[in-house]
């Protein structure tokens, strides 16, 4: 499965992220605040504090 950042857990997105987890994917998230990314911490992801550091480019790429 692809290796993935995502950027922003709020309503829509935390729900994103954790159909992402369930099929396989990795992510790399960051959130303004670690408390959004709780209820994903038992999965397959990687919390990064501000600022971000992301992959130079992150394959696929989804963006709002």
């Amino acid at each position: 499965m692809a290796k993935l950042a995502f950027l922003g857990l709020g309503n829509m997105g935390l729900a994103m992220a954790a159909n992402l987890l369930k099929a396989g994917h990795t992510l790399t998230v960051y959130n303004r605040t670690a408390e959004k990314a709780a209820p994903l911490q038992t999965q397959a992801l990687l919390w990064l504090p501000p600022p971000p550091k992301l992959p130079a480019a992150p394959k696929p790429c989804l963006r709002w």
